[in-house]
């Protein structure tokens, strides 16, 4: 069953019991209206009987009153009789109206004062009563023609509307369901025509406040949705095809180097160079699968907040150790754009072999692509953000290559003189947001590259 049909039936079965209800409330309230109109009724008439039989005046103002009000109209079937307390008839109306004495009604009527009962069609009041020491049953009863045929027809009336009502509620609900859900059912059709071959597609937002109306949101986030994946889809098939570029070419120079120690002789030292070559390309290949392995780890690592607090100054003095043993002409600066005011604003929670891990990807990077081998680091601390900048002199990327920089394998034209992977930036991004921070490059001036990382502190 569809949901449309769910919500139909669910929504005519909820308002048709209450409807129901709402009937049945109504119809019961009247039949108890109109059974106390005729038991006053009858009551009017016995009790009329009683003072008349035995000459008693009433005295009393307010069942003169009520006497007024209920006794026009004798009711149809009306019979009348007096029994004394010793369940003896003593005047049956109409006089030839044969009575069977009945003395357990003429108990309760006797502890009630007043009692209602029914005797088949016909509804009765029995009263006990002593006026000026005349004390008697009296007891009345009649058949409640007009109430009763009111009362049916009540029935009828509300039987007819009520299935009228149904009907016109499930015709309602069925078309209103229809005129809201064809945009999802529209969003639905379009969703099935989206498939991993035509990810560019996007489905009809339409109009609506975004804010007020769920389906434009669910449009517009599922549309948010379909770009993450096609990034997603696209990062990965750029990987997919840059890493086997990147694996291809080591083994084909490898290949190629092989083949040829083989078609000749060569001397001890020539042969010594062809497996020096050869062990060159397989570190790159090491490196390559290395750095590949890296990316793919820490694509898992989540952020912890249990993770200490580390002081960001000492890991930058410490990463700058490192890259010094194996590159000892590095020229590396560090400095202070502002004294911070309190020791703290220097740190951060973290992971410190990350964070190192980054440091050192981009003070390498820094004097990889650097005419003098200087690498220019400074530090700028705020109560609530720390700011590190990596600067150094050189060619600058294009403005049209930036967007891609992060991008795994990517190389802008000012790399292709320099051996790389294009995968030191990937991870350093990675690291850094990681620790939810932020990482941009900006050039400086046509000959100065930035690499800038903002940490926000707690």
């Amino acid at each position: 069953m569809s949901v449309r049909l769910r919500f139909v039936l669910t929504l005519t079965l909820v308002v048709s019991l209450i409807l129901l209800s709402s009937f049945f409330i109504i119809y019961t309230l009247y039949a108890h209206s109109r059974e106390q109109d005729f038991n006053k009724r009858l009551w009017a008439h016995a009790y009329s009987e009683y003072m008349h039989y035995f000459s008693i005046e009433e005295s009393d103002s307010a069942i003169e009153a009520k006497l007024k009000n209920f006794l026009p109209g004798e009711p149809i079937n009306y019979q009348f009789f007096i029994v004394s307390p010793s369940f003896q008839l003593i005047r049956p109306k109409p006089t030839e109206t044969k009575v069977k004495i009945d003395t357990s009604l003429l108990i309760k009527i006797k502890e009630k004062k007043m009692y209602s009962f029914t005797r088949g069609v016909n509804e009765g009041v029995g009263l006990y009563l002593n006026k000026q020491g005349q004390e008697y049953f009296v007891i009345a009863t009649a058949y409640d023609k007009y109430g009763l045929s009111r009362l049916n027809t009540l029935k009828f009336i509300m039987i007819f509307v009520a299935l009228g009502s149904i009907l016109t509620i499930g015709l309602f609900a069925f078309f209103y369901v229809i005129i809201i859900s064809r945009p999802l059912v529209n969003l639905s059709a379009q969703m099935r025509r989206i498939t991993e071959t035509n990810l560019k597609q996007r489905v009809n937002v339409g109009k609506g406040n975004i804010k007020n109306n769920e389906i434009v949101q669910i449009a517009s986030n599922f549309n948010d949705m379909l770009d993450r994946l096609e990034r997603a889809f696209q990062i990965q098939k750029n990987f997919v095809h840059h890493a086997s570029h990147e694996l291809r070419t080591p083994l084909a120079t490898m290949m190629a180097q092989t083949e040829s120690a083989l078609r000749r002789d060569q001397t001890a030292e020539e042969y010594k160079k062809v497996l020096e070559s050869l062990k060159e390309d397989q570190q790159e290949m090491i490196d390559l699968a290395n750095s590949l392995l890296l990316l793919s780890q820490y694509e898992t690592v989540r952020y912890s907040p249990d993770w200490p607090l580390v002081r960001i100054d000492e890991l930058v003095y410490d990463s700058i150790a490192a890259v010094q043993k194996t590159l000892p002409d590095l020229n590396a600066n560090f400095d202070f754009i502002n004294a911070p005011d309190n020791e703290d604003y220097l740190a951060i929670n973290g992971n410190e072999t990350l964070l190192k891990s980054a440091f050192r990807n981009l003070i390498k990077n820094a004097y990889k692509y650097s005419a003098s081998k200087e690498v220019r680091i400074a530090l700028e601390t705020h109560a609530h953000r720390i700011h590190i900048h990596f600067d150094n002199d050189g060619p600058v990327m294009k403005p049209k290559e930036t967007p891609h920089l992060f991008l795994p394998f990517f190389r802008g034209e000012n790399s292709q003189k320099q051996k790389g992977f294009g995968l030191g930036l990937p991870i350093v991004k990675r690291i850094i947001e990681l620790h939810r921070g932020i990482i941009e490059y900006h050039a400086l001036d046509e000959n100065t590259n930035r690499f800038s990382i903002m940490f926000i502190r707690p």
